[in-house]
């Protein structure tokens, strides 16, 4: 409608665009040769959707920012992985990747997804460049993949697996039917002013999936059930018993802790590996409560502890040493916290706690001494450490036991704390920040502002902190980057080239990094069922209208309700397959 616009056209847009990307990159690779400070990556392989060939490589890089302290995030890579995805393939597009950004010798740790392809890969990484400690810290397992490999273990029970069966039919027997049927259901909890909420069918490829179809089901059981139970009565389909509805709401509960984890440790701008090991030690303790008390539940609890034993049973001294560096645990809370583990999985070797405390001392003592042959200062202030800095979000009730339990093991481990101490690492481990810390400040502890607030008493000891803590404790930086380039890659744009696809993708999460919104877009495609699933249909008037006589025949032959009882997208590569750890 204006005149005097001038069109531009989309070659031109496409090159000012591609412009843009250089000269980000241009910026990123500068950064990272000024920044004193180590990089560390993410990375996973994705397959193009619509039928287009070929699959891409997603690296995305994290570091906290000197003197801001602040966690940063950027995808520095996206380029076209062509078959195979070997070992030798993936190895030699992390070597291209570290060589273009200047990365070699600053990388601390890698974090991958369980396939077998990324452990070759790693340790030819390994040789090439000769990280620090033996390579101990530089291949990092994706956490919140093994989380969904130990859910999908105790969902594959028979007897777990019938129970969600028998909830997925009774979903279809509603949802599935007839428009009528399903408009049926729409006015009686309109009826009833209760949400008519999407079912969120499980699928073994998303994480929790299963968690969020028995949370959508539970909070409309009153109408489920009683709709349910009228066809049942007409027999259109069989009945969903009241003890069936029981079983969810426990299930239910024991998936949350496990669905808590995989959000908790999937965030942008806050450390994730130190939360790694207080959320093994939540999990086992839920899965010990819950095979206590018997019941249906305890024929899962066998095969997810056994599938966390398989991958913690050698404690990655990444997750240890990360924790050690959050003074909420400190040495003597990671002691704790590998004791509590050891005795809730049932580790069968009498020696496990023991040896897994020496390996996870020998790691932190060991990486201190390399960092303080790099950074020390003789002159160091020989200052005594204060009070941790706190945050100001509520924790849970599970957060107050773990705390009490700390503050009761540091009571019994106490150390005299001896100001003259010349060892900064000394003064760190025999310090006590947890007997006067309040349970509302542990849960959400602000272990950054920790950090940037004791640099000066502890300038060492800060600068591993800083390498350390910014490790990620999953790939979800990677998994939600191919959220978001399933939506570029669309079905009208099949023929996008990978260079532009790589610009679209870098350029959006570095446009994105500079307003500090990358972890505004959710990770997975929404599947909103927290919204009227029907309701637009009636409003639109789309659903098929019930006349008169068949709404009083409903009337006449369902009776009354009766009471009702209780109450990132995260994709898993279909090439990925369980590797010994």
């Amino acid at each position: 409608m204006q005149p005097r616009y001038t069109h531009v056209s989309r070659s031109t847009l496409k090159r000012d665009a591609m412009k843009l990307w250089l000269v980000a990159k241009q910026e990123i690779i500068a950064s990272f040769g000024n920044i004193n400070a180590c990089v560390n990556l993410t990375t996973d392989v994705w397959s193009a959707p619509h039928g287009v060939p070929g699959s891409y490589m997603c690296v995305t890089a994290h570091w906290i920012e000197p003197g801001t302290w602040q966690m940063m995030k950027r995808v520095i890579s996206f380029e076209e992985f062509p078959s195979p995805h070997t070992g030798g393939a993936l190895f030699k597009m992390l070597t291209k990747v570290l060589t273009n950004f200047n990365l070699e010798d600053k990388v601390m740790s890698i974090t991958l997804d369980n396939a077998s392809n990324n452990t070759s890969a790693m340790d030819k990484l390994k040789l090439k460049y000769d990280p620090p400690m033996g390579g101990r810290f530089y291949h990092s397992r994706c956490v919140a993949h093994i989380i969904n490999l130990v859910v999908q273990a105790g969902l594959g029970v028979p007897a777990i697996d019938a129970i969600i069966e028998s909830f997925k039919t009774m979903l279809k027997d509603i949802f599935k039917s007839s428009a009528r049927t399903r408009q049926r259901y729409v006015k009686i909890c309109k009826d009833a002013e209760k949400p008519c909420l999407r079912p969120n069918w499980d699928v073994p490829t998303r994480w929790n999936s299963t968690y969020h179809m028995f949370l959508s089901g539970l909070k409309q059981q009153t109408t489920l059930a009683y709709y349910h139970d009228v066809l049942a009565n007409k027999n259109r389909c069989n009945h969903f018993s009241a003890e069936s509805w029981v079983i969810i709401q426990s299930l239910t509960q024991l998936l949350e802790v496990f669905n808590n984890a995989t959000e908790i440790l999937s965030g942008v701008y806050y450390p994730t590996s130190p939360l790694v090991l207080q959320q093994i030690f939540f999990m086992s303790t839920a899965l010990s409560e819950y095979e206590l008390e018997g019941g249906i539940l305890s024929s899962m609890i066998k095969p997810m502890k056994k599938k966390l034993r398989k991958y913690f049973q050698h404690m990655p001294s990444i997750i240890t040493c990360a924790a050690a560096l959050n003074p909420c645990f400190n040495v003597n809370g990671v002691d704790y916290l590998i004791e509590s583990i050891s005795r809730d999985l049932e580790f069968f070797d009498d020696t496990f706690a023991s040896k897994s405390k020496s390996y996870f001392n020998e790691s932190l003592e060991g990486l201190y001494n390399l960092y303080y042959a790099k950074y020390g200062n003789p002159t160091q202030s020989s200052q005594t450490s204060g009070g941790a800095t706190s945050s100001k979000v509520s924790g849970g009730n599970k957060y107050s036991r773990l705390l009490s339990g700390l503050k009761a093991h540091t009571k019994k481990k106490a150390r005299t704390t001896d100001p003259t101490m010349s060892s900064e690492y000394e003064r760190y481990v025999n310090s006590d920040f947890v007997t006067h810390l309040h349970p509302k400040d542990f849960a959400s502890f602000d272990v950054l502002g920790f950090w940037k607030e004791k640099e000066t008493m502890f300038p060492v000891l800060s600068r591993m902190a800083m390498d350390i803590i910014s490790v990620q404790a999953s790939s979800v930086a990677s998994e939600s980057a191919f959220s978001t380039s399933g939506r570029v890659l669309s079905i009208r744009r099949t023929r996008l080239t990978p260079a532009s696809l790589e610009m679209c993708m870098c350029l959006k999460d570095h446009l994105d990094a500079k307003e500090r919104k990358q972890d505004k877009c959710p990770l997975e495609t929404p599947l909103d069922f927290e919204e009227g699933v029907f309701d637009d249909e009636v409003q639109q008037n789309e659903a098929i209208p019930l006349s008169d006589e068949e709404i009083a025949l409903d009337a006449s032959s369902e009776g009354t309700m009766s009471p009702g009882g209780p109450r990132y997208d995260y994709m898993v590569s279909s090439e990925e397959a369980e590797d010994e750890y």
